[in-house]
């Protein structure tokens, strides 16, 4: 019974080994022959096209004439009326040219493709308008700048200004001191000038005086002299003259 469980045992294993290697047979055989085959590379991409055109016609149907060949997408049109179905429309371009279109080919608001170019242009315009804004900022922006540079430069030389007129202002008091002391020097010598005249002509009184009275002096003297002269011989007595006689 265990021989027969080892001998079950092993073919199982031998089973599994062998489909692995087919299997891996397999998958090599695969993969060879898809390396031997060629691969395929896309060149460009491209687009269908959104361009319509739609041929006008004399009558309302496809059996009538063509008058144009063909009415491009997103042309606008003066619409007449329409045929009996409503399948047809009487349409008239803005050169001239009527005749008959199918309505399905008729909208009343703008394709896409025109929106899409009034779209482009207003985009365009507001790049237009946001270089020109950013031109005038630039533009204001130096100005700002400049403006701040005066500023600045305005700022020293009032700065300079104010330190002169401080400097003036001191000067200016000093100069009223000066003035002020120089008008009270004035007062004083003019003072001192009118007590000096007053003192030159007090000693020319004083000298006149003086000379009055040694003129006075003098004739006193004189006369003093003139009086002891007369007076003196008087005033001692008289010696008796002694002579042989007596």
């Amino acid at each position: 019974m265990a021989l027969l469980m080892t001998l079950s045992l092993t073919s199982a294993r031998s089973a599994i080994l062998l489909a692995a290697r087919i299997s891996a047979l397999i998958w090599l055989l695969l993969g060879v022959n898809l390396i031997g085959l060629p691969a395929a590379h896309a060149e460009d991409t491209q687009y269908i096209s959104d361009m319509l055109l739609v041929p006008v016609r004399s009558g309302a149907g496809s059996e009538f004439r063509i008058v144009n060949r063909g009415l491009p997408s997103g042309i606008a049109l003066l619409v007449y009326g329409q045929s009996d179905d409503g399948e047809w429309t009487e349409v008239e371009t803005r050169g001239g040219t009527r005749g008959w279109i199918p309505t399905q080919y008729l909208q009343k608001e703008p394709p896409a493709g025109l929106l899409i170019n009034d779209v482009r242009l207003e985009l365009e315009q507001v790049r237009v308008e946001r270089d020109r804004a950013v031109s005038q900022l630039n533009q204001s922006s130096s100005k700002i700048d400049e403006a701040d540079e005066n500023i600045v430069s305005l700022t020293t030389r009032l700065e300079s200004t104010e330190a002169e007129l401080t400097e003036v202002k001191r000067l200016s008091a000093a100069a009223l001191d000066l003035d002020l002391m120089n008008q009270q020097l004035v007062a004083q010598l003019e003072s001192e000038r009118s007590d000096a005249d007053l003192l030159r002509l007090e000693n020319v009184r004083l000298r006149e005086r003086i000379a009055n009275n040694q003129i006075m002096d003098g004739a006193l003297a004189v006369l003093l002299g003139v009086i002891l002269a007369v007076v003196a011989p008087r005033l001692w007595p008289k010696k008796k003259r002694q002579d042989g006689w007596s």
